[in-house]
């Protein structure tokens, strides 16, 4: 019995370790971006490593050191991220996680419109099938 409210603090403990990194310094006014922003202006590239537990603290503890820039921006763009293995660790995350991101100043940051939500999807003719070989060339068709 001993053995299982042990094993049930311990994972208590460890479940409590996530999502530790708060907000700083109005740094929950910063926008993350799905693509590069079009009509804002490019400030900076930066690159962040920390060793957490999850994900979301690393973009948090990201966001926290564009707050703390001389010139912050409002908005970022993720380049990359990868995780990297920390070596001797005993206790503490097995991994750290390294963010790149390109830092932006929009002038409304509520309507800001990226690369990646721009472009249109492609659209297709459907044409009636005829010819020699049931359909069209250049194109699908509708039967």
């Amino acid at each position: 019995m001993k053995k299982y409210l042990g094993l049930f603090f311990g994972l208590l403990a460890l479940c409590g370790c996530g999502g530790y990194i708060k907000n700083e310094n109005g740094s929950e006014y910063i926008k993350k971006l799905d693509g590069e922003p079009i009509g804002c202006i490019f400030l900076y590239k930066i690159e962040s490593e920390v060793s957490v537990y999850d994900q979301e603290d690393a973009r948090r503890y990201l966001e926290n050191r564009i707050a703390d820039q001389a010139r912050p921006g409002n908005a970022y763009w993720l380049v990359s991220q990868r995780t990297r293995p920390n070596e001797w660790v005993l206790f503490g995350p097995e991994r750290a996680f390294v963010l790149a991101a390109n830092v932006y100043e929009c002038p409304n940051i509520h309507a800001v419109k990226t690369t990646k939500t721009d472009k249109p999807m492609p659209e297709y003719e459907l044409k009636p099938c005829g010819g020699a070989f049931g359909g069209v060339a250049g194109g699908g068709c509708v039967q």
